[in-house]
């Protein structure tokens, strides 16, 4: 019963912030809108900014297909790896859907750069989770470049339209931009050179 009033609260988030900056959002219009009782409410959440962050950190999880383009491409082929990175990236550009929608209101006047940020540590928390990662045992450069990863990937989404933007030609040299990065942070931790222990999770 509790996870239906979760998505109610949830939609009705995101529909106040369609309508007004997200300051200007109170708990009572959230809860009439969700018709969720206060109680209910207080019980589960500290305040409306609790549940904005677990809202936005909900949502980053509907995109877990992009972590593909970064920790599941084809490693022993620049080329083979960059076509599928081009295939992830056109993917993204056709969205459409509910879930490009919101993000698109993150960084329009009504968002805020913590809602942004808690996206951010949303979509984290979910391919540490997702790929079991230990990020106790990472070493500061892979620290590094797993958040540089983390962060390049939600800049991708969260500004969306500019990828849309891009011509077939400028969208595979992209490709072929992250392909090259990707590559040879990968590369630069095989065997043979200075090899770092767990980077290939990376």
């Amino acid at each position: 019963m509790w996870e239906g009033c979760v998505h109610r609260l949830y939609d009705a988030f995101w529909s106040l912030l369609e309508e007004k900056p997200y300051a200007q959002i109170s708990v009572s219009e959230l809860l009439a809108r969700a018709g969720v009782s206060r109680g209910d409410f207080y019980y589960h959440y500290k305040n409306l900014v609790d549940l904005a962050k677990c809202a936005v950190e909900d949502e980053a999880k509907n995109w877990d297909d992009l972590t593909s383009l970064f920790l599941n491409f084809d490693e022993s082929n620049i080329e083979v790896a960059t076509d599928q990175i081009y295939y992830y990236l056109s993917s993204i550009c056709r969205q459409n859907s509910l879930k490009a929608k919101r993000l698109s209101i993150l960084i329009s006047p009504h968002g805020s750069m913590y809602l942004v940020e808690a996206f951010r540590e949303g979509f984290k928390d979910y391919i540490v989770r997702y790929r079991n990662l230990d990020l106790e045992k990472f070493n500061n450069m892979q620290k590094i470049l797993f958040e540089g990863v983390v962060g390049f990937s939600t800049s991708l989404l969260v500004h969306l339209d500019l990828l849309k933007s891009l011509d077939r030609e400028e969208l595979n040299s992209l490709s072929g931009h992250l392909a090259s990065i990707i590559y040879a942070s990968i590369k630069s931790h095989q065997p043979g050179e200075k090899e770092v222990s767990g980077s290939k999770n990376i």
